[in-house]
């Protein structure tokens, strides 16, 4: 009978938490607010394509390119607007891989069975001085490369800071990575930024992959008003301090985020910097929010803080005017990391989380935060 009892409780308390509107620290969309957050609305317009992996203009490894910038400067340089395929053999490759504005789409895909195949990996924390990291990376890039102005800020700087940390960095439009492991191994001092992967484009996709780290791991898209889409799908995504951030507008579709424990006792998941103009930054749909055993108890796992990029002290935020970040978690599961009552946490700013539960209200209104859920299931939902 207690265990009857018990879970009974539990399954209650799921459907009474995702009953709209919420509460002031968890706000839930009626049926009626969620209809304004559907993918189609995120992608405004762009249909990404289907991704094709059976076809390869250049291969690193077994007999290709020796390393996946070469194939990349290579697949540039060669122009045209038709998509180039890359195709990656399975293996370890300690490197770093920019790929510059171009009007030449790419497609990098890794051969192997599985994205744990064929594994893109450095350990690359924004801390290091710009001469360290020209030791690193410098034998990738020659002048007149592609890319090589990207290398040449980033060895120019005195700790080349969070941009620079990317292992796979991204400025062109239309790139799609397949079937890749990409992670950045820095775990110095649990507070340095680590990127694995940074997109500031338009109409990029990532598919069945990988991106792991720590604090940073992906930088889905960078502030201001510009126009950088993402569509990830089934990508499962790792890290602790602000693992997903950026400023783009991203839908995460059939994806997993999980949080690890080995170097803090809190993570947050998501840090939007989204532009208050802008109504959709990221879309979580049909995805799956975990973590480290460590967290069942301590329940420190947050969905998400605002990145009050340029702010360094919620004084100076500015409603209207200010990054506010924006996300919408929905149709997901969530397991018991987080914590049921406030699963949101301070901006990084040190402005307070304020969600609005309001039976008539705005959902874009700059004085509050805009994170919202909705029909989400598991333990902590």
């Amino acid at each position: 009978m207690k265990v009857v009892a018990l879970f009974l409780l539990v399954v209650g308390c799921a459907i009474a938490d995702q009953t709209p509107p919420g509460t002031s620290t968890r706000p839930i969309l009626t049926s009626s607010e969620a209809s304004n957050y559907q993918k189609s609305n995120y992608l405004q317009g762009w249909s990404p394509e289907s991704i094709s992996t059976s076809s390869a203009d250049y291969t690193v490894g077994s007999g290709g390119y020796s390393t996946i910038q070469a194939a990349v400067n290579a697949a540039i340089k060669a122009g045209g607007s038709s998509r180039k395929h890359i195709k990656i053999s399975a293996g370890t490759y300690s490197e770093v891989v920019y790929i510059p504005s171009t009007n030449v789409p790419l497609t990098l895909y890794g051969a192997g069975s599985s994205p744990s195949n064929t594994v893109i990996s450095l350990s690359l924390s924004a801390l290091i001085s710009g001469s360290t990291y020209k030791n690193m990376v410098g034998g990738l890039f020659s002048s007149g490369d592609p890319a090589y102005s990207m290398f040449e800020s980033c060895a120019s700087k005195s700790a080349i800071g969070t941009s620079c940390s990317s292992v796979f960095w991204v400025k062109a439009a239309s790139v799609q990575i397949v079937n890749l492991t990409i992670k950045n191994s820095s775990k110095n001092t649990g507070t340095d930024q680590a990127v694995a992967l940074q997109t500031n484009s338009d109409k990029v996709q990532i598919e069945n992959s990988r991106l792991l780290g720590h604090q940073d791991t992906f930088y889905s898209g960078g502030g201001g008003t510009t126009t950088q889409r993402s569509h990830v799908t089934n990508t499962y995504i790792e890290g602790d301090v602000d693992f997903v951030f950026g400023g783009g507008t991203t839908v995460f579709e059939g994806c997993t985020f999980h949080a690890k424990a080995d170097r803090n006792s809190e993570a947050v998941v998501f840090a939007p910097e989204t532009d208050p103009s802008q109504t959709y930054g990221y879309l979580v749909v049909s995805s799956t929010i975990t973590g480290d055993n460590a967290y069942a108890d301590s329940r420190k796992v947050y969905f998400a803080r605002s990145w009050d990029a340029g702010l360094s002290s919620a004084n100076e935020y500015v409603a209207g005017s200010s990054p506010n970040g924006q996300v919408v978690i929905r149709e997901s599961t969530i397991n018991g990391v987080i914590p049921t009552k406030a699963p949101y946490t301070t901006a990084t700013s040190g402005r307070t989380y304020s969600g609005n539960a309001g039976s008539s209200r705005n959902l874009n209104d700059g004085n509050y935060n805009r994170f919202w859920e909705y029909a989400n299931t598991g333990n902590a939902a």
